[in-house]
C-alpha cells in the first residue's frame, strides 16, 4: 500500500506544480523544469511513479495475489536495502543538526523519511514471512 501511495503521490505533486515540487524537496532542476514546462519534471516524476508502481506489482507477485515475476526476491530485496537506508539518512541530520541535502530539514522530510524507512522495513519483514512460509 505504501508503495502505490508513493506512486500516487508522485503524480499529484507533478499535476499540482512547482510550488509543492519544491515543497517535497526535488532538486532545483526538477523544479526548473516544472516552472519553464520542460520535459525533465514530468520524465523524473513519472519515472520514479511507475519504478515504485512496479516495485508494488513485485509485492504482489512475492505474495502470490498475482503471477509470479522474475527475480522477485533480488528485487524485492535491493529494493528494502536501498528504502531502509534512504529512511536512515536522516538520523544523522537529526542528530548533527544539519543536513547535506538542499531541502531544509523540516516536518516532511522527518515524516518522509520515516515513511520510506518504514516501506523498506515492510518489504524486509514480508520476505522473511515468505521464507518462512515456503518451508
Amino acid at each position: 500500500m505504501g508503495l502505490i501511495a508513493g506512486s500516487l503521490l508522485h503524480c499529484a505533486v507533478l499535476a499540482a506544480g512547482p510550488k509543492w515540487i519544491a515543497f517535497v524537496g526535488a532538486p532545483d532542476v526538477i523544479v526548473v523544469s516544472a516552472i519553464n514546462g520542460t520535459w525533465v519534471a514530468p520524465a523524473a516524476a513519472l519515472t520514479i511513479a511507475a519504478f515504485l508502481a512496479g516495485l508494488a506489482l513485485y509485492s504482489l507477485a512475492a505474495a502470490a495475489i498475482v503471477r509470479p515475476l522474475p527475480g522477485v526476491k533480488p528485487v524485492l530485496w535491493t529494493a528494502a536495502l536501498v528504502f531502509v537506508m534512504r529512511g536512515l539518512l536522516i538520523v544523522p541530520a537529526l542528530v548533527l543538526g544539519r543536513f547535506n541535502w538542499r531541502a531544509p530539514v523540516d516536518l516532511f522530510i522527518t515524516v518522509s523519511s520515516a515513511g520510506i524507512a518504514t516501506i523498506g522495513l515492510a518489504l524486509v519483514a514480508g520476505l522473511i514471512l515468505a521464507d518462512e512460509t515456503a518451508r
